[in-house]
């Protein structure tokens, strides 16, 4: 074999294996792949009025986990002159052993959110998150979070807070466009 068809070989091989490894990357992620991309908008609720949002959904660390990072600047209002932020960052992954999505999720209020998704509650369009467990909230809590694709270029998000002895409660409401590439 001469050198030049080695390293015609090698480079198709490496070719192949790259192209097969997005392939795999985007069937894996398949119920999330609409959402990956940097999102701006509005937010209403949360107990402080709107809000604007910034949020983002990308592959990382090899394309094993989606990262989503929520970034959100509060109007102010009489009880807060001064406005508030809120940011939460967390890694959606694929758990094997359990043949389920979860969504690990950390706040800068110190709350630890691990969700995982509700193939009953979601589709192609609407993908739901509740979690297991929260760290530093109310014995029996839970919070859920549902991603509504409302388009290809837009997307709500719902926070729902279960309280035991209220039930769930809506939270806050956002409504993204997705940024222009």
């Amino acid at each position: 074999m001469s050198g030049d068809y080695m390293k015609a070989s090698l480079t198709i091989c490496l070719f192949l294996l790259s192209l097969g490894s997005l392939l795999a990357q985007d069937e894996f992620f398949f119920p999330f792949q609409s959402l990956i991309g940097q999102w701006h908008g509005e937010g209403v609720g949360f107990g402080n009025g709107k809000s604007k949002i910034e949020s983002s959904f990308s592959y990382v660390l090899g394309g094993k986990y989606i990262e989503v990072i929520n970034q959100s600047k509060f109007e102010p209002t009489d009880s807060n002159p001064e406005g508030e932020y809120h940011e939460d960052r967390g890694f959606i992954s694929y758990d094997r052993m359990r043949d389920q999505w979860i969504f690990r999720q950390f706040n800068i209020e110190g709350y630890v959110n691990q969700y995982v998704y509700v193939d009953s509650l979601s589709n192609s369009q609407v993908s739901v998150f509740e979690t297991e467990s929260i760290e530093n909230f109310l014995p029996g809590g839970k919070a859920r979070w549902t991603i509504k694709m409302l388009n290809d270029h837009e997307i709500e998000t719902i926070f729902d807070v279960y309280f035991p002895d209220k039930g769930y409660t809506c939270l806050g409401t956002n409504r993204l466009r997705r940024e222009k590439e």
